[in-house]
């Protein structure tokens, strides 16, 4: 190698470490400035980070908040909504089952009644109580269907002479005279709108025939009163049951008694034994002071029909007497078998006389021998006992009037005696 090869070997070594040293501190410089950058830019991010994950646990609480908040369902509404469902399927179980119901209220209604004979034997005599039962049922029913005989006898030909009845008071003066005068009130007042009203221009089109209205036969008085137990053989039947229920409800008494206070809690036993006593007294008193009113009425409005001179006095008499008995309506109805009067009597002295006996009979028993023999065991007002006889002469006919007024006064002494209800007795008492 020659002198001046070393010299450019040494130039160009020199050279390279130049070049290398430089590109080290280019190398430095840029990371230093990148370094720099990311500590400026670092102060920038952070806070947005923060700041994003804050607005994310706000979200988060707030949805959980909202979800807590979140309203459930309304219990009051759905009782109430509950409730008046069962009113409803309450009332369908009523109207469509009526035949069932009838009966089952009927026989313990006869029960409540002739448990004060039952009891009387018992004590008196030697006989068991299924025993005494039997017989007390059995001269009841025997009763029952003397008595139902002796009417009918009575009743045959006044029914048979119906028809002829309903033409004569139809051809009466008093009826005659009446009918006049509503026709001639109804010729003024059609008059008067025709004034007021001149009637349209008869128009060239002609007129379509009047609709045919085709409507059923007309109800029977038999059948409004069977009204709920079907035909009169359904009736028959559902009546069969009758002493039959009587007499295993009053034979099983104490059983059927402590049966029931053991479907309820122990601590509401008591509650229902009270219950249960107070609509037993209740009933008798009720059923056994309306029977005795109901035989003294018809009594003395027998009486009073065979010495006004009216026809048929007995059946007619036992008719006005039973029907006076039925609360807030007694007297109107009591005064309908007097209708016959009108026919019978050529001036209008005996009506007004025979109008006049009825109306003092009811009120003496309404304001005397109704506080005397029934008491103040029903205390249910008038608006109350005048919806249920409303109510139940709807749902059930004539048995719905005979059975109303007793089932709204268990319901009230039921309500009486639960404190939760005692309001609902408050408002249907007097």
């Amino acid at each position: 190698m020659t002198p001046a090869q070393g010299t450019n070997r040494g130039l160009h070594s020199d050279l390279s470490s130049d070049l290398s040293s430089e590109a080290a501190e280019a190398a430095k410089e840029e990371a230093a400035n990148a370094a720099k950058e990311e500590d400026a830019e670092a102060p920038v991010l952070e806070p947005m980070a923060a700041k994003e994950e804050a607005e994310n646990a706000a979200e988060s609480d707030t949805s959980g908040t909202n979800e807590r908040r979140r309203p459930g369902p309304d219990l009051n509404l759905i009782r109430a909504g509950a409730t008046v469902i069962a009113v409803l399927g309450l009332l369908a179980l009523l109207h469509f089952a009526a035949s069932v119901f009838i009966t089952l209220f009927s026989a313990m209604l006869l029960a409540f009644a002739l448990e004060p004979l039952v009891h009387l034997l018992c004590v008196r005599t030697p006989l068991r109580r299924h025993h005494a039962s039997g017989i007390v049922v059995f001269l009841f029913v025997a009763m029952l269907y003397g008595l139902f005989y002796a009417t009918y006898l009575r009743a045959e030909s006044f029914l048979a002479e119906i028809p002829a009845i309903t033409e004569k008071i139809r051809a009466a003066p008093m009826v005659t005279s009446l009918t006049k005068k509503a026709e001639e009130v109804n010729r003024v007042f059609a008059e008067a709108g025709r004034r007021i009203a001149p009637p349209p221009a008869p128009s060239a089109r002609p007129k379509p025939p009047p609709p045919v209205d085709v409507r059923p036969e007309a109800e029977t008085f038999t059948g409004t009163l069977l009204l709920g137990l079907g035909s009169l053989g359904s009736a028959l039947f559902a009546l069969g049951f009758i002493p039959f229920l009587v007499y295993f409800i009053l034979a099983d008494r104490e059983p059927l008694t402590r049966r029931t206070r053991e479907l309820f809690p122990e601590e509401h036993r008591a509650t229902v034994g009270e219950i249960l006593l107070d609509i037993e007294r209740m009933m008798r008193k009720f059923l056994l002071g309306n029977a005795l009113i109901a035989l003294i009425l018809s009594a003395a409005t027998v009486l009073v029909f065979l010495l006004v001179g009216l026809p048929y006095p007995v059946v007619l008499g036992i008719l006005s007497g039973t029907l006076s008995i039925v609360p807030y309506l007694g007297l109107p109805l009591a005064l309908l078998p007097g209708v016959v009067g009108l026919v019978s009597f050529e001036s209008g002295g005996p009506f007004l006389a025979l109008i006049a006996s009825v109306t003092v009979l009811h009120i003496v028993a309404a304001n005397y021998l109704t506080p005397k023999l029934v008491g103040g065991e029903v205390r249910l007002n008038a608006t109350a006992s005048t919806v249920a006889l409303l109510f139940f002469g709807w749902l059930w006919g004539g048995m719905g009037l005979v059975l109303g007024i007793p089932i709204l006064a268990v319901l009230k002494c039921i309500f009486d005696n639960v404190p939760s209800t005692r309001r609902i007795g408050l408002f249907l008492g007097e």
